[in-house]
């Protein structure tokens, strides 16, 4: 008789959540782990790999997004890399020029196709700028970059080529939260370069 061994993989590391598995079932958000003896298990974990040859289901702990990041992912209709890096993107733009709607325009350097597009719908999220109120424009490009500018002053910011690289051979749209939420715990120095200048 081939049964399964369930393991719920958290941190990296995977736990044994039931031996002899005999039966999975999915109800509603969880996922029931049954034994030949009708003991079963309830999880909110998710079901991510059934190995049928090695006999072993591998379960992931469920996370809670931080809540820009599921704002974001409501807004834009998914979690991927380059919302994300708009998110922070924004943010940093948001603490150097300001909260105040009107009070500068953010030049986004990303075209109108996606991916590179994705970052203006991060960049709506945080800064008081938006397409509609005139606030964001959008050039031609591709690049993963924007440029703020008020009377006197201009920041530059645009996402580093490690990042752009790590995003081309990691982001696995199967399991898109994952690389999203790596980026997000990144610090600015790790995930932009910034130029800023002044002006009278």
């Amino acid at each position: 008789m081939c049964l399964s061994t369930a393991y719920l993989e958290r941190e990296g590391r995977k736990e044994v959540v039931m031996e002899e598995v005999a039966r999975v079932s999915l109800s509603g958000d969880e996922v029931v782990l049954e034994d030949l003896f009708g003991k079963s298990i309830r999880t909110g974990a998710k079901l991510s790999e059934v190995d049928l040859m090695e006999h072993i289901l591998v379960l992931e702990e469920p996370h809670e997004l931080p809540e820009a990041l599921r704002r974001a992912k409501e807004f834009h209709g998914h979690l991927g890399p380059v919302v994300t890096l708009g998110l922070r993107m924004g943010r940093v733009i948001s603490e150097k020029m300001g909260n105040e709607p009107f009070s500068y325009m953010i030049t986004a350097f990303t075209g109108p196709k996606p991916p590179p597009s994705c970052l203006v719908d991060g960049l709506q999220l945080s800064t008081p700028c938006t397409v509609g109120n005139g606030g964001i424009r959008i050039e031609d490009g591709g690049e993963l970059r924007a440029v703020a500018e008020m009377k006197g002053r201009r920041l530059e910011v645009s996402v580093r080529e490690e990042i752009r690289d790590k995003i081309a051979k990691e982001y696995d749209p199967e399991r898109e939260e994952v690389l999203p939420l790596e980026l997000w715990a990144m610090s600015d120095e790790e995930l932009f370069n910034l130029e800023e200048s002044f002006s009278v």
